[in-house]
């Protein structure tokens, strides 16, 4: 409005000024149709030429005038820098070494050789099973094959001899091996009454009482742990796939022991589950001190991106419009001097974020200066003073 009323004035100012010119009441009282088109272009054309006058002494108050009131903002330099971005995930800890030991054969719980918490290296004997004469059975087996075995080195020395038939041979040589096998068998069976410890651990847990009546594969004798190698495993969503790999490093914290492990993934597994649609992850931690239980409950971070040479913007530096285009507030050096600069808004392609700080792939580059305080008291062309 002050721009209108300033362009009025000096307009009235001309034609005052003029005497051989008719003013415009005069032109639309006496003057012809042609007359006051002729008199409208003519204002037309000055009223133009005066705007671009004004603008040019606008533009010249503005730098030479050193006294006028500049937005105060304060900034921000780019730099390049190291950027590494994370994904969490809820995992649980887990051994290899964790077992219930059942009972290969029927009978009853004879005897329970160790104690719950008891460490146990492998091959120890745990419990016996009675052998419900298993062992009586060995022991005619083992005379019957003394004899099957002397019938047949007997028959084998008249063979040699050409003394004898055939068959005769070949039966006391089948006799002689298959109970020869049946004796393997049988002792076999005979070892199944033992229970033996199946690797380094500690005897977590005695599920069965002495004397008990065993079922095999179906009732639980003893459970043992060996707790020195641990590891957390979890179920990503397939679309982290791509960027996740063994070897990648990855931070494992244990909430209830507020304790950190800074580790790789050692496994990736190659099945999608078709019901969640995730793959199986798996970290190995090394538990020297023991603290670590299986199915504690783990928090993951997987590094899935890096960049050593990123461009990062914190969040709060950057806007959006009304079309959901994100831009920042660019200073570009205007007068060294009086530390003035413009202001130029900037749409920003962005990447990446975490820790309140976003990555930029394209608008801006290291070297940049940006509106950090006061960005929402600019815009676009501003003069403001920096800070």
């Amino acid at each position: 409005m002050k721009k209108f009323i300033a362009l009025l004035s000096l307009l009235s100012f001309i034609q005052c000024g003029s005497s051989d010119q008719k003013s415009v009441s005069e032109v639309i009282a006496s003057g012809t149709l042609e007359e006051i088109q002729l008199q409208k272009t003519a204002h037309v054309k000055t009223i133009n030429q005066l705007e671009k006058e004004l603008e040019q002494l606008n533009e010249s108050l503005q730098t030479k005038d050193r006294t006028q009131k500049f937005v105060l903002v304060s900034s921000v330099e780019l730099k390049e820098e190291f950027y590494q971005h994370s994904v969490s995930f809820q995992g649980s800890i887990e051994t290899d070494k964790n077992i219930l030991i059942y009972p290969e054969i029927p009978g009853l719980l004879k005897k329970i050789h160790v104690t719950e918490g008891q460490k146990v290296t492998q091959g120890t004997l745990l419990a016996e099973i009675s052998d419900g004469g298993l062992r009586d059975q060995l022991e005619q087996l083992k005379l019957q094959l003394k004899l099957a075995k002397t019938t047949f080195e007997r028959q084998e020395r008249l063979w040699e001899q050409k003394i004898g038939s055939e068959i005769q041979f070949l039966q006391a040589q089948t006799n002689y091996l298959s109970i020869e096998k049946s004796v393997s068998q049988m002792n076999d069976q005979v070892a199944k009454t033992k229970i033996i410890a199946p690797f380094d651990g500690v005897i977590d847990h005695i599920v069965a009482d002495q004397g008990s009546n065993l079922a095999p594969g179906m009732t639980p004798i003893i459970r043992i742990i060996n707790l020195s190698q641990m590891k957390v495993a979890a179920e990503i969503p397939e679309i982290h796939l791509p960027n996740i790999h063994t070897n990648t490093s990855a931070v494992v914290s244990i909430p209830v022991l507020g304790t950190q492990y800074e580790e790789t993934v050692s496994v990736v597994g190659n099945f999608i589950n078709p019901n969640n649609r995730s793959f199986r992850v798996e970290i190995s931690l090394d538990n020297k001190d023991g603290m670590l239980k299986p199915n504690m409950t783990a928090a993951i971070e997987v590094n899935d991106y890096s960049n050593p040479k990123a461009v990062l913007v914190s969040i709060k530096n950057i806007l959006e419009n009304q079309k959901g285009a994100s831009y920042v507030y660019k200073l570009v050096e205007e007068d060294t001097t009086q530390n003035t600069y413009r202001v130029e808004k900037i749409f920003v392609e962005l990447g990446k974020s975490s820790n309140n700080k976003v990555e930029i792939l394209s608008g801006l580059q290291a070297g940049d200066r940006i509106v950090e305080d006061g960005i929402r008291l600019v815009k676009d062309q501003q003069l403001v003073k920096n800070i």
